[in-house]
């Protein structure tokens, strides 16, 4: 893999999902390149963990407060993006390229471009759908894309689609699918996974877990609503909001406040122990509302060999074979949903199955040095 000097650039310094995902390319090429955060945060400790060279300049508030479902609100935020181009554009001289890793960098990047930087190219982490992106929004990105950048990079063949179906250029479209290592996965024993249950008194009950920021769209409603019609199973909540979404914390809780259900709903928050509460579970859930891109917590439930069971839009399609590799149910649908972890929870041999298929897949499609190759022939066409 030849050493391309690439300046990465990340408008949060949460840690996500996205966030992961760039931390595996930027900290292969760790040893040429750099990292430019528009705040600082979890992420650059992660980075400077990995050896990346990482520089936070703070973007104004009047840029990161802005949602990408804002309309012509969005707009306000002009004078603050042209402020991170000039910065941008500073802080690209002598890299061989820009690789944006949201939205926000992506259109503060494209703007350096007019000032001159490396080319760039926009790691497209979202479908661009209505229900998250206002039509200003998606308008903006792109015409963006199609004038300023030299690639789009996309973690699916659904998130290519519904980039191409709003406008974008299918020649600049670069299929790659994210790298996760199974390591951290394949380190975890029979004897870690006892003892998580143990530390959270759940030795001997059927236990499900879904792993993700708390949020409207990732349904963590829909498998406490499933959970009612599962008198004895038990379920793992991990994560917590990232982007002041505390109206649907407030609501999830009050769902799961009541007596059939205040015993079996367990909150954990963010945790630096994923791989033994996985495999710490019996299924691993997936219950997004909403198409994503790629979902990164399905995938690392199959390298836990665990089944997993997932929403049946956009790139888990491309994730999971139903009954090969998981499950698929429709989205939203809690009693689709209860009634696949029934089915799982009563039938080992399917479990099994589907938990060793699922794990077979995710190493060979997943694989970091896969995502690697690709990356790097990506960029050798803009060389």
């Amino acid at each position: 893999m030849k050493q391309h000097r690439i300046l990465f650039i990340n408008h949060v310094g949460a840690l996500a999902g996205a966030e992961y995902c760039c931390l595996s390319i930027a900290a292969a090429y760790r040893a040429t390149s750099q990292m430019l955060l528009f705040e600082d945060g979890p992420f650059r400790q992660a980075l400077e963990k990995a050896g990346v060279p990482v520089t936070v300049v703070n973007a104004p508030d009047s840029l990161l407060s802005i949602r990408t479902s804002s309309g012509l609100a969005s707009l306000k935020a002009i004078p603050a993006l042209w402020q991170m181009a000039q910065q941008i554009a500073k802080a690209s001289q002598g890299f061989d390229f820009i690789c944006a890793n949201s939205q926000k960098a992506f259109i503060a990047a494209s703007l350096a471009t007019l000032i001159g930087t490396p080319p760039l190219v926009w790691h497209l982490r979202d479908i661009l759908t209505a229900k998250h992106f206002s039509g200003v929004n998606r308008r903006v990105a792109i015409t963006l894309a199609n004038n300023r950048a030299a690639q789009v990079w996309v973690a699916s063949q659904a998130t290519a689609d519904a980039f191409i179906a709003v406008g974008g250029r299918p020649n600049l479209v670069k299929v790659m699918y994210d790298g996760i290592e199974s390591d951290r996965f394949d380190q975890v024993t029979l004897e870690a996974a006892t003892a998580v249950r143990q530390e959270l008194k759940l030795e001997n009950v059927p236990l499900v877990g879904l792993f993700s920021r708390l949020s409207p769209w990732k349904g963590q409603h829909v498998l406490i609503e499933a959970l009612r019609s599962l008198p004895d199973v038990h379920g793992l909540l991990v994560g917590d909001a990232l982007f002041g979404e505390q109206d649907y914390v407030a609501m999830i809780k009050e769902m799961a406040a009541g007596e059939d259900l205040a015993d079996r709903i367990h909150w954990l928050g963010f945790r630096q122990d994923v791989p033994a509460l996985m495999k710490a579970c019996d299924i691993v859930i997936h219950a997004s509302t909403e198409p994503e891109p790629c979902a990164r917590i399905a995938i690392e439930g199959q390298l836990a060999q665990k089944p997993v069971i997932a929403t049946a839009a956009g790139g888990m399609l491309e994730v999971i074979a139903d009954r090969q590799s998981g499950r698929l149910v429709p989205p939203g649908d809690a009693n689709a949903l209860a009634a696949a972890i029934h089915e799982l929870l009563n039938d080992q041999q399917l479990a099994s199955t589907l938990a060793e298929q699922g794990m077979q897949s995710a190493a060979t499609k997943f694989a970091p040095e896969v995502c690697l190759g690709a990356v790097d022939q990506a960029l050798a066409t803009l060389v």
